[in-house]
């Protein structure tokens, strides 16, 4: 009996675990606020496009991401839950649009996730090197589609994806929700 005792606090855990991790992430507008901050002379603003569509997305809000850069963004938040972010860049891009690209990458790890900014730098660097090693190993291959992606799982549900082709660079949060 005493087996079942120990069971439930670790089951309780587990189950809670997912939603405690998830409850680190900002809201939409800490989010906001996090990424003007963390991306400095970027200038990053998040503008409300106007959206016409039958139903798809319902219920989301979808804020653009408008910088000094050629890189284009998007924020998708559900009332003040932050449900996602993307962020891609066309190549190819000079070495000065590929740093900007980094440090939004950085920054919005950093919003999203109240991450260092040390850990948020690696982390994109890491998973930046591992995209581009498996774009060249796609490209070795002869597949159809040349592409590098590489996924991070961040815990309570949150994801962290890089998807590189020969045309553009994609870098996307997704929360659970």
């Amino acid at each position: 009996m005493s087996w079942i005792r120990t069971l439930i606090p670790v089951f309780a855990l587990a189950v809670c675990a997912p939603s405690l991790a998830l409850a680190q992430t900002s809201g939409c507008t800490g989010f906001k606020e996090a990424m003007v901050r963390a991306a400095g002379d970027l200038k990053p603003e998040f503008i409300k496009p106007l959206v016409v569509s039958r139903g798809a997305g319902a219920g989301l809000d979808n804020f653009d991401l408008v910088t000094r850069a050629r890189i284009d963004g998007v924020l998708r938040c559900k009332e003040e839950a932050f449900v996602g972010f993307e962020a891609k860049i066309t190549v190819p891009a000079d070495a000065r649009l590929v740093a900007q690209f980094d440090k939004v990458q950085e920054a919005a790890l950093v919003a999203a996730l109240k991450w260092a900014p040390s850990r948020a730098e690696a982390t994109a660097r890491r998973m930046a090197n591992d995209a581009a090693e498996y774009l060249r190993g796609s490209q070795e291959r002869g597949d159809i589609i040349f592409s590098g992606r590489v996924e991070e799982h961040a815990g309570g549900g949150v994801d962290i994806g890089l998807l590189w082709t020969l045309n553009e660079r994609n870098f996307i949060i997704l929360t659970g929700q």
